[in-house]
Order: C-alpha cells, then sequence, then structure tokens
C-alpha cells in the first residue's frame, strides 16, 4: 500500500499543479468510484467512492493549470477545483435510503461567496444487478437549474448472475429549458483492471474515449473527448481493493485469530438518556461465527493460529462454535493452536478442532474434569438471626437450598451427579474425536491432570509439541508449505455487483440473564415489558417473516415469565401468525424452558442447560435479627392478612398453606402449559419436571426440546415453516431507539467477576440474583451454579 502511494505522489508531482472540468461523459448511474463526489453523490454510500483522487486537464495534448483533488469518505465527499484563476468546492455527502436505494446532496461555492453557493440533489437506484437508475437537480438556487436522468444496463449473464464486463449506459438532460439529445456509452472490463469505455453525444455530435488500470487499491487512467480535442488524466487511491488480474498476493496464509475474553449471545448494553454504552470487550457468537466464515470463503487463507487466548463460555456456546470451525476444515484449511496456559474448558473446546495444538515448554495445560461446588450459608444466616423459608415443588427444586441447608442433600446430590455425568460423557467425546484418542485413554488422562510440567502433557498426548512463541512460524512452515502469520483480516474490496439480493427478514429477540418484571438490562437481564414489546413488535411487523427466540437463562419471576410466554403464544394466534423457533444457548431452563415452551421448534445443544420445570418460592423472617440488633416492631392493620408475610415476625399456618398451595397450582400450570405446547400428556412432563435439570441429550431424549442445533439450525427450520426460499437478514429485536451508541471496554471500569476466585465468584452471583425479583415470592427458577460447573 505504501508504494503505491508513493507511485501516485510521483504521478501527481510529474503531471504538475498548473477550463472548467467536464463531467458530461461519467455516466451518473455508473459512476460510483471517487468521481461520485461531483458526478452522482447518492453513489458515496454505495461503497466504493472512498479513498484519495487527483484530476488534471489536457488541451490539444498540452497539459492545462486545471487539476482537482477529492478526498472521499464513507458517506462524504469533497473536491477541490483549481481552474486558472478560479476555485471550486464541493460538499458532497449520501446515505442509505433504503435497501439498493440512495439519496445524495452537494453544495459548490467559490471561496469569496459560500452563501452563494449552488446546491444539488441525487439519487441512485440498483434494483438489480442488470440495472442501475440515477436522477440529478443541480443548481436548485439558481436560475440556470439543469435535471439529468441516466441508466446502466449489464445484458450479459453468467453463471445465474449479471456481469460487469459489459455495461451500457445513457443519459439524458433537461437544462436551458429543453431536453438535450442523449449520451449513450459502453464500459468494458474483459480482463479485470483494464477498463476501455466510449461515449456518443448526440447533441454535439462528439466522441469520447477513455482508458484505465486497477492495481490493487490503485486507480489510473485518462478520458479523452474528439470534439473539444480536451480530456484529463486521473489517479486514485481507494481505501478498497480493486478487482485486477494485475493484483497477486500470496495465497497461503494463516491467520492470527486473536479471540479472547466472554463469548457472549449480545453484547451487555447501559444506557443513559441519549446516550447507549455498548461493552467492547469480548466477543459475540454472530460475530465469531460470521468471521469463521468470511476466513473459509478468503482465498488468501489456508488456516487459523489461536495464540494463547482463553475463552470464557459455557461448553453449550462452545459445541455450536465446534460446528462452524469443523465447517471451516471441510475446505481443507488448518487450524493450530499454541498455549502458554490453557483452561480445563478451552482445552476441550481447542482439541475437538485443531489440527495441531502446541504448548509453551514451561506452560501449563489445566486439563482436570467438571465439578460443581454450592455454597451453604444456613449456619451464617443463623448467626446473624435470619431465617429463610422455602416453599418447593419437589425436592430437585433446589434454587433456594443455598440459604435454607447447610449441606446439599441427597436430591440435590442425585441431580447433579447424573447432570454431571451427562456433560463428562460429552467432555470425553470432544477430546477423543479430536484427539484420536479412546475415551478410556481420555478418562485417564483427565484423572492425571492438571498438567502443571508440559512435558507431562506432551507424553499423556494432550499436545503435539513443545515450542516457544518465536518458533510458532518456523513450525508451520515446516508442516504447511512455507506458510506465513497474518493479521490482516478480510481484505475490503470494491463491489462489482450492483445490488443486494433480496432477502427475507428474520426478528431474533435475545433473552440473556434472569427474566423479573419492568425493563430488561440488555445483555445482563430480561424485563417483561421490554421483552413483550419486543416479541409484540416482531409479531405485527409485516416485513419478519419470523421469530428467533435466542435463550440464555435459567429463569427467574413466575408472573414474568408468565406475561413474555402470552406474548409468544400470541404469535401462534390471531391474524398476524409467524413461526417461532427457539434457540438454546448455554442455559433454557425453568422460566427460560417456560418462555420457550410455545415455539414451534426448539434447538438446544447437547450440553445446553434445560428442563429444572418447577416452582420455588422463599420468604426470610428476620425477627432474631432485629433481636440481635435491639429493633422492636409493633403493628396496627386492617384486614386479616394486611402484614402478609411480614419479615419482622414468623409466619403463622395459613400464611405457609397461601403459599404452598400457590407452588402447587403453579406447578401444575406449568406442566399443562409444557404438555400442551409439546404435545405430551400431563403425567409425561410431570414424570421428567419436578424440578429437575438436565441436559440437552436428555432433553431431546424426553421431548423438551426437538432437535440438537444452534442458530444455524434455528434459522434453516424459520426458512422452512415461513416457505423462505431466500436469503434472509436477521434484525434484533427490540429495535435500539439510542441516539448514540458508544463502545466502552466496561470489564475495566471496576471490579471483574471473572477475576475473583470461582467460589466468591458465586457467592456474590447469587447474592446478586436474590435482588432481582423486589417482592415476588413464587420463582420459576434453577439452581444458579449449573452454567459455572465446567471452567
Amino acid at each position: 500500500m505504501k508504494k503505491i502511494i508513493i507511485l501516485c505522489v510521483i504521478l501527481m508531482a510529474s503531471i504538475g499543479v498548473v477550463h472548467a472540468f467536464d463531467y458530461t461523459y461519467f455516466p451518473t448511474a455508473t459512476t460510483d468510484d471517487f468521481l461520485a463526489t461531483k458526478v452522482n453523490p447518492a453513489a458515496l454510500s454505495f461503497g466504493n467512492a472512498s479513498g484519495v483522487g487527483y484530476l488534471h486537464s489536457f488541451q490539444d495534448k498540452q497539459m492545462q493549470k486545471n487539476w482537482a483533488l477529492f478526498l472521499n469518505f464513507k458517506d462524504f465527499g469533497y473536491c477541490y477545483e483549481k481552474m486558472d484563476s478560479t476555485e471550486l468546492h464541493t460538499l458532497s455527502d449520501g446515505f442509505k435510503l433504503m435497501k439498493n436505494v440512495y439519496f445524495g446532496t452537494d453544495y459548490n461555492w467559490k471561496p469569496a461567496g459560500f452563501w452563494k453557493g449552488d446546491w444539488g440533489l441525487y439519487m441512485l437506484s440498483r434494483p438489480w444487478d442488470f440495472l442501475s437508475v440515477a436522477g440529478s437537480w443541480r443548481n436548485i438556487s439558481k436560475d440556470y437549474e439543469s435535471y439529468t436522468i441516466g441508466v446502466g444496463l449489464r445484458p450479459i449473464r453468467v453463471k445465474g448472475r449479471f456481469c460487469y464486463k459489459i455495461t451500457l449506459t445513457c443519459d439524458v438532460t433537461y437544462s436551458n429549458n429543453k431536453w438535450r439529445k442523449p449520451i449513450a456509452g459502453i464500459q468494458t472490463q474483459f480482463l479485470d483492471g483494464i477498463n476501455l469505455n466510449g461515449y456518443y453525444d448526440f447533441e454535439n455530435e462528439g466522441i469520447s474515449l477513455g482508458v484505465g488500470f486497477d492495481i490493487s487499491h490503485f486507480k489510473t487512467g485518462a478520458q479523452y473527448s474528439d470534439k473539444s480535442k480536451s480530456g484529463m488524466v486521473y489517479g486514485n487511491i481507494s481505501k478498497k481493493r480493486y478487482h485486477s488480474f494485475l493484483t497477486h498476493e500470496k495465497q497461503n496464509k494463516f491467520y492470527d485469530y486473536k479471540l479472547s475474553g466472554i463469548v457472549y449471545d449480545v453484547r451487555p448494553t447501559q444506557k443513559f438518556g441519549p446516550f447507549e454504552f455498548v461493552s467492547s470487550s469480548g466477543n459475540t457468537m454472530e460475530e465469531i461465527i460470521e468471521k469463521v466464515e468470511t476466513l473459509k470463503n478468503d482465498n488468501r487463507i489456508q488456516g487459523i493460529v489461536f495464540q494463547s487466548g482463553n475463552l470464557i463460555a459455557g461448553l453449550a456456546k462452545f459445541q455450536e462454535l465446534q460446528d462452524a470451525f469443523i465447517d471451516f476444515k471441510s475446505t481443507g484449511k488448518k487450524i493450530v493452536y499454541y498455549y502458554d496456559y490453557i483452561t480445563n474448558s478451552n482445552y476441550v473446546f481447542a482439541s475437538s478442532i485443531a489440527d495441531k495444538i502446541y504448548l509453551n515448554p514451561g506452560g501449563i495445560l489445566d486439563l482436570r474434569g467438571i465439578s460443581a461446588s454450592i455454597p451453604y450459608i444456613k449456619s451464617l444466616l443463623d448467626t446473624l438471626g435470619i431465617e429463610v423459608i422455602r416453599f418447593q415443588s419437589h425436592a430437585y427444586k433446589n434454587a433456594a437450598n443455598t440459604f435454607t441447608e447447610t449441606h446439599m442433600t441427597e436430591a440435590e446430590r442425585e441431580m447433579y451427579e447424573d447432570f454431571l455425568s451427562e456433560l463428562y460423557a460429552q467432555m470425553v467425546l470432544m477430546i477423543s474425536e479430536g484427539r484420536n484418542m479412546t475415551a478410556e485413554q481420555v478418562r485417564i488422562a483427565i484423572d492425571n491432570g492438571p498438567y502443571l510440567l508440559a512435558e507431562r502433557a506432551l507424553k499423556a498426548g494432550l499436545v503435539d509439541g513443545l515450542i516457544y512463541r518465536d518458533q510458532l512460524e518456523d513450525t508451520l512452515k515446516s508442516l504447511y508449505e512455507d506458510v506465513q502469520i497474518t493479521e490482516q483480516y478480510k481484505i475490503p474490496e470494491n463491489r462489482i455487483d450492483w445490488s443486494d439480493d433480496p432477502t427475507a427478514k428474520i426478528a431474533v429477540i435475545y433473552a440473556i440473564g434472569f427474566i423479573h418484571s419492568g425493563e430488561s438490562a440488555p445483555g445482563k437481564s430480561i424485563g417483561d415489558k421490554t421483552y413483550m414489546k419486543a416479541v409484540e413488535q416482531a409479531r405485527k411487523d409485516p416485513s419478519i417473516k419470523g421469530i428467533i427466540l435466542r435463550i440464555d437463562s435459567g429463569g427467574g419471576s413466575s408472573l414474568a415469565s408468565e406475561n413474555i410466554y402470552r406474548e409468544v403464544l400470541l404469535c401462534k394466534e390471531g391474524d398476524n401468525k409467524k413461526p417461532v423457533v427457539a434457540s438454546f444457548s448455554g442455559v433454557a431452563a425453568s422460566g427460560g424452558y417456560y418462555i420457550a415452551c410455545p415455539s414451534d421448534k426448539i434447538f438446544a445443544e447437547p450440553t445446553s442447560v434445560t428442563g429444572s420445570i418447577g416452582v420455588i418460592a422463599a420468604v426470610p423472617n428476620l425477627t432474631k435479627l432485629f433481636k440481635k440488633i435491639h429493633i422492636n416492631w409493633d403493628t396496627v392493620k386492617e384486614g386479616r392478612n394486611a402484614d402478609f408475610a411480614s419479615t419482622s415476625r414468623p409466619m403463622n399456618d395459613e400464611e405457609k398453606k397461601m403459599i404452598t398451595e400457590s407452588v402447587s397450582a403453579e406447578y401444575k400450570d406449568f406442566v399443562g402449559k409444557v404438555a400442551k405446547s409439546r404435545g405430551m400428556t400431563y403425567e409425561e412432563v410431570d414424570e421428567v419436571a419436578k424440578g429437575r435439570v438436565w441436559t440437552g441429550t436428555r432433553g431431546l431424549e424426553f421431548g423438551l426440546i426437538d432437535a440438537y442445533g444452534g442458530m444455524k439450525e434455528a434459522v434453516d427450520e424459520i426458512k422452512k415453516l415461513a416457505n423462505i426460499e431466500k436469503d434472509v437478514e436477521l434484525v434484533a429485536y427490540p429495535k435500539k431507539k439510542s441516539a448514540f451508541s458508544i463502545k466502552l471496554d466496561m470489564d475495566n471500569t471496576g471490579i471483574n467477576l471473572n477475576d475473583l476466585p470461582k467460589e466468591i465468584r458465586i457467592l456474590v452471583k447469587k447474592i446478586q440474583e436474590s435482588t432481582f425479583y423486589s417482592e415476588e415470592r413464587i420463582l420459576y427458577l434453577m439452581p444458579y451454579i449449573m452454567p459455572d460447573i465446567l471452567e
């Protein structure tokens, strides 16, 4: 790129800075490069115009003192023209009005009369790849305003698409109260990078011929008119690379993918008035999968190398990402890992997709299986004088046990052991298939971990070599024929197509975090008011053909869950029927499962957490605490239950009976709704419900989900249910309202919980969770610990 810039500067200098420019022979419907600033500013927003350009005129084979400089950015352009002793400035901007329709304006003025300048309005429409239509209204504020209508046509079709090799153009202008005869032309690019054109002006009976060359990011050429015996030469350095047979780039490169941090479904967001602060740390699932797809289709890239980046994600997210990377490898491309230190879950993931794994000779491989650690603080609460009275539909519904037990109950232990056994089997399977080891060999290797000495990991067959980081590139070259590691991702190229393919819109509504009443905290919690509005908007929007619920939630408020359930159910009733598909991320249990069950189809990964169909309630009794700190309470009331479940006195039997009956009724309603939605009997659901948590594997076996898969499978199912044959566009709901969106590294603005010891982090999150539900006592909530058992 630097060489190209130097070449351009030399070219400009050799021409020298020494007749007004006539842009008549540049068609309004097809000029979308740097000249769009002067020809049709609407084309600025098409995406090909960014960069620096230079024009210089000549007359009778002699260079003139007329030149122009272009500085273009995305949607904005500036041109300075020097014509003998006259100067002219032009500011232009363009924006995309809708798909394949662009609008633009410009303002031209001379240095001594800014307020006496000329306005222009412009339009560009490219509904299909073979047709481009443009219009302009120039000199709006003057008596000599003019109008131009332009058309571009690509008549040749190759492999199902209209080809850019030949383009026919025609421009007709109305000025001085009459229509001028048209200017018709042809543009050719039989060889990519060599541009030839010719135009005939029927009004002046003149011919204009042009030639241009594209090399990488540089474009140069000349245009000549026989009538005036004048023309111009030009040079352009584009932000994007031109398509050219003259551009050659080394193919066998490994992309250095710096992937680390939290893997989100949607980035956490915090709103302050018109401002929206979005977390810039980590990556979203969509970003990673889209990038892997781009790398798969990039012929320069022969592989991906990861260097010491550990992701923070649940096993279900890793399995969904595994599918994307396996698809990348299906093209014959390779994946290599290098680590100084690799965590337990990251090794499971890396081993399932990598062709080679290398470890620093002094590095650590922290493979050690999975465990569930649950804090019990009843003894602490007893010391403080706090009693938590628990109501649960079944013994497996144990989300409140942290506050009511001193140790794990038998029902808890049974559920955790069964659940961990399922996850462990998936963990062993991922390693054994990726490393070509038997299941027994993997189990032995796990039992012998963690590997604090790198030599032990090598002997166990868990890594392929011990090398230092500076040896990595040479190691890759010895394996894969002189490869080169690059950090350059997706070189942007100028568009050669004209139109964006027609798409069908599918709404994606994210349900991340605990469910509660009120407004959501995007990426952190699910407020029923926000979520119901999002589903309603998508349901009533005629452009939306289907809805995907992307869920990563362990539940929460039963009332909020009921409200969301009802709104989802409405998608299957009335005048706004639309297919709904649920895609489970890491967790969709209890209330998270409740809001999903009306969906037409449910997809989950084998290790997704689901089920936990049950109900709990918890009421604190602070009588002893108040006594300890010498606070006395007296009550005056009208109505027998005016102080129902007051924390300042013990609950009476009637109150306990009312809450118990409510929990029992809520459970029956929960099971009944699941049975109706899933086409099962009440007894069939009850048998696998009772508050018990299941993996996606067991969920499929019991009929709680329909198939394994992630977002890709959910999109495919929506297309099938809605009879969509074209490509789809995923639209996030609710739609953003903030005027300004600012990315901020929110993880570095205070204490990052992920940096705390696991046991402390779990306890802090458990306490944070309890603040979500205000006065709501009946909850559809799973045990909090489930998402954190594999690290």
